[in-house]
């Protein structure tokens, strides 16, 4: 009686720590390798990897970078079929085909007392189940019910097989057998094809190629694989087999038969071409990705090289994209990246490459240039397509965008040298005011080095302690004094000097390190305002990165805690910026906030986009009108206006109002004539450090020390800084 012993293979089997890019190197040598165990340190399994379901995880460059440096655990099926080498042939046949029939078609394992001892395979079984038949047939050929029970289960073993099983007859190669699997894949019934070749189904070379396989699989006697088959269907089309042959000798060795096996590895086949695509092409434009435009950047720059002909490259930005996406949503933002994309591609020749290289950013690939003229052209055409309105899923839209340019050979011959390059260009573009473009210039390297080396510099001021904080005051015209001040931070460079805020601190929003900044502001002012008079606020602004940070409220609570500063007497400045990004959690975060007991004042009021409804929307507690309309106040009826409006929207709300850039006693007076209630600007007194406001307070500082004890004077009114004072200051 046959068993399972009879029919194992001696393979290899491979460890669950072993990487994936050892199996796909032996399946690559080893193109018969079918299946391969999966043994823990005892040889017991533990699971088994498929051919065909490992190249499909493997497929392309994508798959390759996932999965090459992994385990072969992540990658293995860990449930496969083990049963041990002493069960019967028949009996596990019939039940596994009834179950478990997938199982047979990827392999099994066979172990003797639970520990490996080799795999099975479809083809194993039906070799093992012809000797079964050919020696039940040789020992019951008196006995026709046995005979016919013979059949009946090898018939069964093939019909229940979902890959296309065949026979041919190794004398004539005329079919003998064609499983129902079969009968699906080709659209030819088995009455159809047995007894009949190849010659009657297929053209006469298709016809030769299939009659010289088959012929040297039964004169070699060896196990041949096509790993992909072209056989034309009955209906016109073409199945995409992978074809296993091999030889079934007679009784005396020779052989008699030819058994095939094919899997069809059509929808494998696609799932393939969609990875490839997916590994070089975005899916939401169906332009090419980063990974393509490097390969057809490098090849036009080779190009080029042998004619001496230019290429440009130009990095385009949409202006304003996130302004859509945060305040329409992401689906009229993905619409819009769409509509985009098309513009680009209208704007091109036939073999320019139009890529997205992520997010809102798009490039362009320009070949065959023998001037400048060209990419000029192309860059203003692509600055006149985007900035025409969008419609977009019933919006109209107007975003506009800034491009980039670099051209080689003048810029460099290296793809990431001209994309580094063409992308200093249109940060200059974008700072020229947006929707305009910018050829490269070596002056822009310098100052990316130099940015670079203000990055650092940065980095290392927050380590040693190179900041300081200064405070403006804010003068309350109503009570003559000085009733807030505001804290405003200083970076003096050992080297540099004093560094202007204007240039590191969106620098430091850039890099991540505001909250660090933000952090320490908050702290060190809370410690500072603890020592001044009660009536005094003290005012810290608050970036909008910090609103990122979900920890903020419990970092103002830990100031407040630390300094012992009452929370009444902090006010923090925001600025309609932050009610833009994400609004509804930056909202829930300022009623934390409010919940402290902290004031909360709205910055450079009417320069944003929604001032009037976030006023309906939060109880601020101050707005403060920016200085641009107070610079014109005393000359532009307009400003004046604006101004006017603002106060009285202020006074009917309860809302505190805080006019910012004061430089003149006329615009004071001006200020004071239209309700104005608190000033703040140079005319008062320019940023001064701690110890001179202090001063200025009326505070008495003491030596520092373990125990400090701080003394408060009377404060008198702030007197107004003369002309000279102010020229000094």
């Amino acid at each position: 009686m046959f068993t399972l012993r009879d029919t194992v293979s001696s393979l290899t089997p491979a460890r669950a720590e072993d990487l994936g890019k050892t199996l796909y190197e032996r399946f690559r040598e080893e193109p018969d390798t079918l299946i391969i165990p999966v043994l823990d340190a005892d040889d017991r399994p533990v699971g088994l990897v498929e051919r065909n379901a490992f190249f499909l995880r493997m497929a392309a460059e994508y798959g390759r970078a996932l999965y090459a440096n992994r385990p072969i655990e992540v990658l293995m099926d860990r449930e496969p079929l083990v049963v041990e080498a002493d069960v019967e042939l028949a009996a596990f046949t019939n039940d596994s085909l009834s179950y478990r029939a997938s199982d047979l078609l990827r392999g099994f394992i066979v172990t003797d007392g639970g520990r490996y001892l080799g795999v099975g395979t479809v083809i194993g079984l039906l070799q093992a189940a012809s000797e079964t038949n050919r020696r039940n047939l040789d020992a019951l050929a008196d006995a026709k019910a046995d005979e016919e029970r013979a059949r009946t289960f090898m018939t069964a073993v093939v019909e229940s097989i979902p890959s296309m099983v065949f026979v041919k007859r190794a004398s004539d190669q005329s079919y003998v057998l064609l499983n129902r699997a079969g009968e699906k894949i080709l659209g030819y019934s088995r009455e159809e094809m047995i007894g009949r070749t190849d010659e009657a189904f297929f053209d006469p070379v298709q016809a030769a190629i299939y009659h010289a396989r088959d012929a040297e699989v039964v004169r070699s006697g060896e196990v041949k694989v096509i790993e992909e088959d072209l056989i034309p269907r009955k209906d016109g089309t073409t199945a995409i087999l992978r074809t296993k042959k091999i030889a079934i000798l007679d009784a005396e060795g020779r052989p008699e038969y030819l058994l095939g096996v094919s899997e069809d590895i059509a929808e494998r086949k696609r799932a393939e071409a969609q990875i490839a695509r997916l590994a070089h092409y975005d899916p939401l434009t169906e332009l090419p990705n980063r990974l393509l435009f490097h390969k057809d950047l490098s090849d036009a720059l080779a190009r080029a090289a042998r004619r001496e002909d230019l290429v440009a490259v130009h990095c385009v930005d949409l202006d304003r994209f996130k302004v859509v996406n945060d305040t329409l949503g992401h689906p009229v933002g993905d619409a819009l990246l769409k509509a985009a994309a098309e513009r680009l591609r209208a704007c091109v020749r036939d073999g320019d490459t139009v890529a997205r290289l992520g997010g809102d950013e798009f490039a362009v690939v320009q070949m065959g240039l023998s001037d400048l003229s060209g990419a000029t052209r192309l860059a203003a055409r692509i600055v006149e397509a985007l900035e025409a309105p969008f419609d977009l899923l019933g919006h109209q839209v107007v975003i506009g965008g800034s491009v980039g340019v670099t051209v080689s050979p003048d810029d460099g011959h290296d793809c990431d040298e001209l994309l580094k390059k063409a992308d200093m260009a249109l940060y200059r573009a974008k700072a020229d005011g947006k929707g305009t473009f910018h050829f490269f210039e070596r002056a822009m390297d310098e100052q990316l080095q130099a940015r670079r080396a203000l990055e650092l510099d940065l980095r290392k001021a927050l380590a040693e302690g190179q900041f300081e904080l200064f405070y403006q005051p804010l003068f309350d015209l109503e009570a003559d004094r000085v009733t807030g001040c505001e804290a405003l931070l200083r970076w003096f460079h050992p080297e540099r000097g004093m560094v202007s805020p204007g240039e590191f601190i969106p620098l430091a929003e850039e890099i991540g390190l505001i909250g660090a900044l933000g952090d320490w502001v908050l702290r060190a002012a809370c410690d500072e305002a603890a020592r001044w008079p009660q009536h005094v606020r003290l005012a810290v602004n608050l970036s909008p990165a910090q609103f990122r940070d979900r920890r903020l409220a419990a970092t103002v609570v830990q100031a407040l805690a630390a300094s012992g500063l009452p929370a009444e007497r902090l006010e923090l400045e925001i600025t309609e910026s932050v009610l833009l990004q994400d609004s509804a959690s930056n909202m829930a975060i300022l009623h934390d906030l409010k919940a402290l007991g902290v004031r909360i004042s709205m910055d450079d009021f009417g320069t944003g986009y929604s001032s009037l409804s976030y006023l309906r929307s939060f109880p601020f507690d101050k707005i403060k009108i920016d200085q641009t309309f107070v610079r014109d106040i005393l000359d532009d009826a307009d400003a004046l206006a604006i101004i006017k409006a603002v106060l009285d929207l202020g006074a009917s709300l309860g809302i505190t109002t805080t006019a910012e850039g004061v430089e003149s006693e006329e615009q004071l007076h001006e200020l004071r004539r239209q309700g104005c209630g608190e000033i703040q600007g140079y005319f008062i007194s320019r940023p001064k450090p701690a110890v001179e406001i202090a001063a200025l307070l009326g505070v008495a500082t003491p030596p520092r020390g373990l125990s400090e004890v701080v003394a408060f004077s009377a404060v008198k009114p702030l007197e107004p800084a003369s002309e000279a004072q102010r020229a000094t200051a």
